[in-house]
């Protein structure tokens, strides 16, 4: 009997073995060899994937700005209410950020360091890399691109840019479509190398990937869904309309301006292809990044250089309030109070205003509270196990902003 069931067992294991390498073999020809070999060997996204990738060098600023700092080391000890699962829990800010994978911490007041900390074997000279937080980047990169007059409006059709789409159903998708998550172009998450996910992480030709994409579904009814062929769409209209690789768009209009104390780079798929990942790829030291989000306080000037109109600013990152909750049936974003605006998330504040924010893949977050004047920029190896980032943040800038430019400690 137990020959039987080890002749059975062998059996098995021999079939499936076959039938695992006939999947293998099949998926490379309909794929890609180097796309089945990426999700087979790297699986799930991981904050070191900007060692795996290829990338776009941006340089550092020729004129780097350095803040002023007015630490304040109580802040440490500030208590933070939170849940995860549901439940509620109680820790100063510094343990919280702790055991919570938190990489990098910095809080920007009144143009002001004044809290700057790193954990978990992270220091002010390492690399954090942005994962979804890049599709904000992507929306100032449009909106800049239509102040340098290389795009009219974001009412265009994307078919103005991609000559490719003349003539077929996706002439009908505007770039805003785009911004606003809100097309009609399909996507299917999960299903391991085929499913959406996958093919917009690792295929080693987003390009083609896109433009090869087009599959239109009327499901979504104008709702909000989550897509990540509407940042690599965005990318081939930043390169067809600029002239430019969008690193190198950039570093030209961003990076160089906003005083980058350090080198960046933009993963891109393959060396090959040479397409920045625009639904992820910058990466980036945290005190240059954080520079970003005083740049869009300040109404898009920052070191003294006019960088992205204030118009723009206010057009692309807030939605309105209150929310159509029928919008965002069925995604991550149902019954949280967050909008969804151009590539950007807004919620009240507790002053009356709106925060807003990107947001990344394992807790990556780029966080500015207008009527507190604070900036907030979190990047950690996960999540943390934490229900509400969002609502953290919220607290600490209410808190942080009570103290004004002259009587701060």
């Amino acid at each position: 009997m137990k020959k039987v069931i080890t002749k059975l067992l062998l059996i098995f294991l021999t079939i499936s073995l076959i039938g695992s390498l006939l999947l293998v073999f099949v998926s490379s020809i309909l794929f890609s060899p180097q796309y089945v070999f990426r999700t087979i060997v790297n699986g799930n996204s991981d904050v070191m994937d900007y060692k795996v990738f290829s990338e776009r060098i941006i340089q550092k600023s020729s004129q780097p700005y350095r803040y002023k700092y007015n630490l304040d080391e109580s802040l440490k000890d500030m208590s933070i209410d939170y849940t995860y699962k549901g439940i509620h829990r109680n820790k100063t800010l510094n343990s919280f950020l702790k055991e919570t994978n938190t990489t990098s911490f910095i809080i920007v007041h009144d143009d002001k360091v004044v809290l700057e900390e790193y954990y978990n074997g992270y220091d002010k000279d390492s690399v954090n890399t942005s994962f979804s937080m890049a599709k904000s980047i992507d929306s100032l990169l449009i909106g800049k691109a239509i102040e340098d007059g290389y795009i009219k409006s974001e009412k265009q059709s994307i078919a103005d840019f991609i000559g490719e789409f003349k003539g077929t159903n996706m002439e009908s998708i505007t770039i805003e479509d785009l911004l606003l998550m809100r097309s009609n172009i399909s996507y299917e998450e999960g299903k391991i190398w085929f499913g959406d996910d996958a093919k917009t992480y690792y295929t080693p030709d987003l390009r083609n990937l896109a433009l090869a994409h087009n599959n239109l579904t009327e499901k979504y009814e104008g709702r909000f869904h989550y897509n990540n062929y509407h940042p690599l769409l965005l990318g081939i209209i930043l390169e067809r309309s600029t002239g430019k690789h969008v690193a190198d768009y950039f570093e030209q209009e961003v990076w160089d301006k906003i005083g980058a104390e350090n080198d960046a780079s933009w993963s891109l798929d393959s060396k090959k292809t040479g397409f920045e990942k625009m639904e992820s790829g910058i990466n980036f030291k945290a005190i240059d990044f954080v520079k970003i989000g005083s740049m869009l306080l300040n109404g898009g000037t920052w070191n003294g250089q006019h960088i992205v109109n204030e118009k723009w600013i206010k057009q692309s990152t807030l939605s309105q309030f209150p929310l159509n909750s029928d919008e965002y049936k069925g995604s991550f974003l149902e019954n949280r109070n967050i909008g969804y605006k151009y590539m950007w998330y807004s919620t009240p504040n507790n002053n009356g205003g709106l925060d807003y924010f990107a947001m990344g893949k394992y807790g990556q977050y780029l966080y500015m509270s207008p009527e507190n004047d604070i900036v907030i920029l979190r990047t950690g190896n996960s999540s943390g196990n934490v229900d509400r980032w969002e609502d953290i943040f919220k607290e600490i800038s209410f808190e942080v902003g009570k103290y004004k430019p002259d009587t701060e400690p």
